[in-house]
């Protein structure tokens, strides 16, 4: 049996993670993929630009990989506020997303689930489905960790860990 920290355990820990402050404007990130054995497959940098109005964020990213395919994605995510200053729900959507996101962020950290489509040749609908446990914690004002699990029939195939900076 795994043990996981529930996003609620970071709920007095700084600096605090918003979202919306935290992916508005430039930012660049820098990662790597692994699969279930350890070994990275995959090395990658984006590019991302963020849009923050009301209660909504807009994300635009344009990844390159390491073998010099590209690839762009749009999020739309909307924040939900709680009672708590310091505590956020959000959901979201995404051309490469099956269904919704849904997350939440309490202090430091965010913590995010949703269904990623992938690409498929062999599949009659043309692509395949990965459930993704998303995490995230903010290092500084500057610096946001992230730590992806991306499962098929609740086996993890890739883990992913990313560096996100604000230029």
């Amino acid at each position: 049996m795994c043990f996981y920290p529930k996003i609620n355990d970071y709920k007095k820990t700084t600096p605090l993670l918003n979202l919306k402050e935290f992916y508005s404007g430039s930012l660049k990130a820098h990662g790597v993929a692994r699969n279930w054995r350890g070994k990275v497959v995959r090395k990658f940098q984006a590019e991302v630009s963020g849009l923050s109005t009301g209660d909504d964020l807009t994300l635009h990213e344009f990844f390159t990989y390491d073998d010099g395919r590209t690839f762009k994605r749009k999020w739309d995510i909307k924040e939900e506020k709680t009672a708590r200053p310091d505590e956020y729900n959000f959901t979201g959507t995404g051309a490469d997303i099956f269904g919704q996101i849904v997350g939440q962020s309490r202090g430091c950290a965010a913590h995010l689930f949703y269904t990623l489509k992938i690409p498929s040749k062999k599949s009659k609908k043309g692509f395949s489905t990965l459930t993704v446990d998303h995490r995230q914690y903010k290092i500084d004002e500057t610096h946001t960790l992230h730590f992806l699990k991306l499962k098929k029939f609740g086996f993890t195939l890739i883990n992913s860990t990313v560096m996100f900076t604000k230029v």
